[in-house]
């Protein structure tokens, strides 16, 4: 899938792979920092049932290269960077703020029938910040491929597509699918 945003001068480009344990979002995003241009890559393990248990990410700006990991335990506790994060007790989901990719997750574990909603705590990676915060998102399912999102502030209408669950676009002029290629079955 790649997305582009005009408004954020941003596109992401991700692979959804399946695996025997899950799927796994490989992406690259190119985004502005300020004035100057940034990218970053990123890996998403996510285990069967939809439910997302790492996220790396490498953000390559002109004044260097930053690494962050998100990662849930066992126990359900999650860590950053390997060290436990007690702010994020009570997030069940992940989200990167710089790509649509992971608003997929909660919607295809959900798998809420229509008129349905639901709210989750996601540990969430924010941008250009760089830190993990817990944030509170709740979902609706409007269609089998439209969903309403609000994150506080943020409120948008999500188009998927109706047979991967992948993100088409998100909000009225945020991120748009430029280019897609479907060559596996998501279950």
């Amino acid at each position: 899938m790649l997305w582009h945003c005009a408004e954020l001068a941003s596109s992401d480009h991700a692979t959804l792979i399946e695996r025997d344990d899950g799927y796994e979002f490989r992406g690259v995003a190119a985004l502005p920092l300020e004035d100057a241009p940034a990218h970053i890559e990123y890996e998403i393990e996510i285990a069967t049932g939809w439910q997302a248990q790492r996220a790396s990410a490498e953000i390559s700006t002109p004044a260097g290269v930053r690494t962050i990991e998100l990662q849930r335990a066992a126990t359900g506790q999650w860590l950053v960077d390997g060290g436990r994060a007690a702010h994020l007790d009570g997030c069940t989901e992940l989200d990167l703020a710089w790509t649509p990719a992971t608003n997929t997750i909660p919607m295809r574990r959900l798998d809420l029938p229509r008129g349905e909603t639901a709210s989750i705590t996601a540990a969430w990676i924010r941008y250009p910040e760089l830190d993990v915060v817990a944030n509170r998102q709740t979902y609706t399912r409007l269609a089998i491929d439209r969903w309403h999102y609000d994150a506080g502030e943020f409120q948008f209408e999500i188009v998927t597509d109706p047979t991967t669950g992948l993100v088409l676009a998100y909000g009225d002029d945020l991120w748009r699918a430029a280019a897609t290629a479907f060559a596996l079955s998501v279950r």
